[in-house]
């Protein structure tokens, strides 16, 4: 026979993979590579052509895998993910030998942030409210010319956070 067990699933896989990445380059120093597209059709070509005439069942199985590899691609590219159930088996028995895991399904920021009753944080402003009565006296007194950089600077940040 033809390792008809796991052929069908390199079938799938092959062309999963072709799907994602057709243009992806094998020996790039041979003139620029060889795509993954024209090793995926040789590997087909040659896959169909070393299973016997009258083997139905390998034939069938591989043309299955293949269409197994197609359709998860599509889908999953719309949005539906196939092997979700399986991640979550494999999950699930990973987290029976290691219960100390945080879950993956769980977001922490949603859990613990947006049930709170209060706010994450204040706000305090860094300006004092007489520092920014000194400088507007030292316009009245003397001009806007006269202020310093940093002086500048604290008006521009006050004028912003509306003191």
């Amino acid at each position: 026979t033809h390792f008809l067990g796991a052929s069908a699933g390199v079938m799938a896989i092959a062309t999963a993979t072709t799907i994602v990445a057709p243009g992806y380059r094998f020996f790039p120093m041979i003139n620029g590579g060889i795509p993954l597209w024209v090793l995926t059709v040789i590997f087909i070509v040659v896959d169909i052509m070393t299973i016997s005439r009258g083997d139905t069942a390998t034939y069938t199985a591989h043309a299955a895998g293949l269409i197994t590899g197609f359709l998860f691609m599509f889908f999953l590219r719309r949005g539906y993910d196939g092997s979700a159930w399986m991640n979550r088996i494999a999950d699930w028995v990973g987290d029976l030998f290691n219960p100390d895991r945080p879950k993956k399904g769980k977001d922490r920021k949603k859990e613990l942030f947006y049930r709170s009753g209060k706010e994450p944080y204040t706000k305090t402003s860094h300006l004092s409210q007489q520092r920014i009565d000194e400088i507007l006296d030292k316009i009245n007194q003397h001009g806007y010319d006269h202020l310093t950089e940093e002086e500048k600077e604290i008006l521009k940040r006050a004028s912003k956070e509306e003191m």
